[in-house]
C-alpha cells in the first residue's frame, strides 16, 4: 500500500504494490526525498532506482536514473499548510515516481514540468501521504517513511 494508482484520491484499485513488487524495486525504495531548512529540495536516488520504458531505456528494471529525474537539477519546496499542499520547482523534481504530474503522465523525460504540486498529508512526524492527480481521473499515491 505504498505506491498505487486509481480513479480517486486515495483509490489504489488500479494498480498497488505489493510484498512482491517491494523486493523487485529494491532500487527504488531506498530513494530518498530530502527536504532542507532552507526551502531546498533533493531527490537522493544512490547509483540505481526504479527506471522505466518511456525514460529511453529497453525494459523497466533497477538502473541508472534518467536526466532530469536523476537529482542532479537545483530545486526547492514550498509548503501550504492552509491548502495541505506541497509544490517542489525544478525541472526533474518528484515525489514518488517521476511520470505523474499534474497535467498526466510523462511519456518522455524531456517534457518534465518546471513545477510539480502535491497534496500532502502529515499523519505524524514520519509518516506523509502523498496524492497527485496525473490528469483527469488518475490518481496517484505515495506513503513516504521518514528515516
Amino acid at each position: 500500500g505504498s505506491l498505487g494508482v486509481g480513479p480517486g484520491q486515495g483509490d489504489i484499485s488500479w494498480w498497488a504494490i505489493d510484498d512482491a513488487g517491494v523486493s523487485d524495486r529494491g532500487c527504488f525504495f531506498d530513494d530518498e526525498y530530502v527536504f532542507s531548512a532552507n526551502g531546498s529540495f533533493s531527490n537522493v536516488l544512490g547509483s540505481e532506482t526504479w527506471v522505466e520504458a518511456w525514460q529511453g531505456i529497453e525494459a523497466d528494471g533497477c538502473g541508472v536514473p534518467v536526466a532530469p529525474h536523476d537529482g542532479s537539477n537545483a530545486a526547492t519546496f514550498t509548503y501550504d499548510e492552509g491548502a495541505g499542499t506541497i509544490t517542489l520547482s525544478g525541472v526533474g523534481a518528484f515525489l514518488g515516481i517521476p511520470k505523474a504530474n499534474n497535467t498526466g503522465e510523462l511519456t518522455s523525460p524531456d517534457d518534465a514540468p518546471e513545477s510539480i504540486t502535491y497534496i500532502v498529508e502529515l499523519q505524524d512526524a514520519s509518516t506523509m501521504i502523498i496524492d497527485i492527480e496525473a490528469g483527469a481521473g488518475v490518481w496517484w499515491r505515495y506513503k513516504l517513511i521518514k528515516r
